[in-house]
């Protein structure tokens, strides 16, 4: 586990610890309690790893990329200022370049799966911190559409464990009378996915080349979308 990847995991563990501190002291008299709390999500991926790399052909990374994402928590332990909720969340991700391959440019993809907490605070519990430890995976690939079909070819992928953490406004919750809205979040992600290169090297096609450099975190990631209790 590398260094970025422990730190997130002790975030992770330090704020489940504070809010069990938190509830130790009592349960008080605080908003309605609600049920299970899940979102679906727009994401706007901004990887300033990704763009560091210089691959053998020439362009680079966009600036950002677009994905999708949901979570699922379930609350564990309430009081008057805040709440724990526990659960599981997950993204997919593409972001284009202009680095250009033998049929279409490169795309680097990305898809995350984890478990996570949400530390809700505040009088309507609509703001959280959060925090999550999972398996982040992301390769580079060619990818052609065409109405016939779609032709991809791969060259390099990489799965590693990493960590999250981040802060989450649920807009739409914030009336009394209201549970479900627009909700906004920011996720800052770790992970050391090693070194980016061609793995079917050829010097005869080669795009990313011997070595484009490591490719890590922080990624940082933009979610708006709708979230429910």
């Amino acid at each position: 586990m590398t260094q970025n990847t422990f730190a997130a995991s002790i975030l992770f563990a330090l704020l489940a610890m504070g809010l069990s501190c938190e509830t130790a002291r009592g349960h008080e008299p605080g908003p309605p309690a609600r049920g299970v709390r899940w979102d679906i999500s727009l994401d706007v991926p901004t990887w300033p790893g990704l763009r560091d790399l210089q691959p053998e052909g020439a362009g680079a990374f966009d600036p950002v990329g677009i994905g999708l994402g949901g979570s699922i928590h379930w609350p564990v332990t309430r009081s008057a200022g805040s709440e724990l909720l526990i659960g599981f969340d997950g993204s997919i991700a593409v972001t284009g370049s202009s680095i250009r391959g033998d049929f279409e440019t490169l795309q680097a993809r990305q898809l995350y799966l984890g478990a996570s907490a949400k530390w809700l605070l505040g009088e309507r519990h609509k703001v959280s911190l959060d925090a999550g430890i999972g398996y982040h995976m992301v390769d580079m690939a060619q990818v052609d559409v065409q109405w016939y079909g779609t032709y991809e070819f791969e060259h390099w992928s990489s799965g590693r464990p990493g960590g999250y953490i981040g802060a989450t406004w649920d807009i739409g919750a914030s009336r009394p009378d209201n549970n479900s809205g627009l909700f906004v979040a920011i996720k800052v992600h770790f992970a050391d996915f090693g070194r980016v290169y061609d793995e079917e090297f050829s010097p005869s096609w080669s795009v990313l080349g011997a070595d484009a450099g490591t490719l890590d975190g922080p990624l940082y990631l933009l979610r708006i979308g709708y979230s429910a209790r």
